[in-house]
């Protein structure tokens, strides 16, 4: 009986023949118009229409401002996601797929507490329109559920063959944790404004070196905004900084203060507040990580399969406007 009404609703969602809710149409009463049609599932442009509002990253208020180029592309975005859904709406029919009624509900009742808009017209053809949209998007969620999520088969086992097959991509580089107290340089400046800097420079690294608060330095003499966080860099490998500060980074030992080190920036104290070593990742660090890519990969796979088999199952044929 679940399943019964839920097929007749989708029926019924495919006969709605009305305007929807916002900008795009041209008229008030504006008659459907077949557009599309996906074995025997037509699309209109009133479907479009509705699709169209869903893409646009503006609200309805602004789409007038988008030139008919822009909107072309959007309604023709629009049909191509509905021509997929169609595909997959076939599919959950004839695989007997259906929608919890109670579940549905809860979701339109939601929607309608998130848009006062709608909930004021909630009884309006318009609306109605909008509630089949809704149940045909949860019916295309739940038969690629069933299709392809429910078909993947990543086991542990092949997570550990990957891990071993693959060990030398999971190996973590040397690892640094260094703060900063930095002297700007503009490209402008000429060479007497570059001494000074440097000069200004030398003396900060004199007085971090000589033991006053690295933390508070940077935080009142630092010219970028890591000034803020009293000069600090994070935590980052070789390779990841500018040449110049990544080859005194790299000959620095903890608590070490080195300067003034010359970028392309400007001028450097650099203080080193950790070191990790090179090291193998190991399995548990990374067994999540790989899991995913494993799943991700097998259900592109999947889906790219059930695609194709629906589209050699299913005619689709456009209508000339």
């Amino acid at each position: 009986m679940r399943f019964l009404s839920g097929m007749i609703f989708v029926a019924v969602a495919l006969m709605f023949v009305c305007h929807p809710l916002a900008a795009f149409a041209e008229q008030d009463a504006q008659v459907a118009v077949k557009v599309a049609k996906v074995g025997n599932l037509v699309i209109t442009q009133t479907d479009i229409d509705l699709r169209a509002q869903k893409i646009l990253p503006m609200q309805v208020s602004f789409h007038g401002s988008l030139d008919s180029e822009k909107i072309a592309k959007i309604k023709q975005e629009a049909l191509g996601e509905l021509v997929e859904r169609a595909y997959k709406v076939q599919y959950a029919i004839n695989s007997e797929i259906s929608i919890d009624a109670i579940a549905f509900e809860t979701e339109w009742q939601k929607r309608l507490s998130e848009n006062k808009r709608l909930a004021d017209n909630a009884h309006t053809p318009q609306a109605s329109k909008i509630k089949a949209d809704l149940y045909l998007d949860l019916l295309t969620k739940k038969a690629e559920e069933v299709a392809v999520d429910e078909q993947i088969t990543v086991t542990d086992e092949d997570v550990v063959a990957y891990y071993a097959e693959n060990k030398k991509r999971y190996f973590r580089p040397k690892q640094f944790t260094a703060s900063h107290v930095f002297v700007k340089v503009d490209p402008s400046d000429n060479a007497e404004e570059k001494e000074v800097k440097r000069a200004r420079a030398e003396v900060l690294f004199k007085r971090a070196i000589a033991g006053e608060d690295f933390y508070n330095l940077a935080y009142y003499e630092s010219d970028d905004r890591s000034k803020y966080v009293g000069g600090s860099l994070g935590t980052f490998h070789a390779g990841q900084t500018v040449p110049e500060f990544d080859a005194a980074i790299q000959k620095m030992a903890p608590g070490e203060i080195v300067g003034p080190v010359r970028t392309m920036y400007g001028f450097h104290v650099i203080k080193l507040d950790a070191v990790e070593d090179e090291r193998q990742l190991e399995f548990d660090e990374v067994s999540a990580k790989i899991r995913s890519s494993l799943v991700e990969a097998e259900r592109e796979q999947i889906y790219e399969q059930w695609m194709s088999k629906l589209k050699e199952k299913y005619s689709l044929e456009h209508f000339a406007q």
